[in-house]
């Protein structure tokens, strides 16, 4: 039996219980919804931030970093709800998400959006180091434009595999 058949079959318990539940359904998109728009919320305002803050003094740069690690648990929480109502949602129709392009082009986005958040992570202690603050500022700078556009084309994403 192919992996996706096995998977579904594994699966069909939760899925025969999501499809004949409207609450499942509609607690399972809205953990899901809720759980990105609080994580892309909070990381676009944030990367808005940093954008900002590289053209203003090292005070408010200062400022911004400490604002940009207080953001860091919230984001991970809103996509820690996010990843498991996505994993509920896939497995609730494993054979259609499985085998659809634009699933796995969505999860391509977000392995780029979590390797982009780790660059900006990484940029950020490199800055309250004092390593190279003007190199690592424009690292930060490339990264929070990066991640502002990789947060839109998961939304995208995410419509076009409502619409599947």
């Amino acid at each position: 039996m192919p992996i996706v058949e096995s998977l579904a079959h594994l699966a069909e318990p939760w899925a025969t219980a999501y499809d004949n539940s409207k609450l499942l359904m509609n607690g399972v998109m809205f953990g899901h919804v809720g759980g990105f728009l609080v994580a892309g919320g909070l990381a676009i305002a944030s990367d808005r931030a940093v954008i900002r803050a590289t053209a203003a003094g090292p005070d408010a740069r200062r400022v911004h970093l400490s604002e940009f690690h207080a953001v860091h648990a919230p984001v991970l929480i809103g996509l820690a709800v996010t990843f498991a109502t996505g994993l509920l949602l896939f497995l609730a129709d494993v054979e259609t998400f499985a085998t659809a392009p634009v699933f796995w082009i969505k999860m391509g986005f977000l392995a780029l959006l979590l390797a982009n958040g780790a660059g900006l992570r990484k940029a950020a202690h490199r800055l309250e180091s004092g390593e190279a603050p003007d190199r690592d500022w424009l690292a930060l700078r490339r990264s929070a434009a990066a991640s502002t556009l990789l947060w839109f084309v998961a939304v995208l994403t995410g419509v076009m595999l409502v619409n599947l």
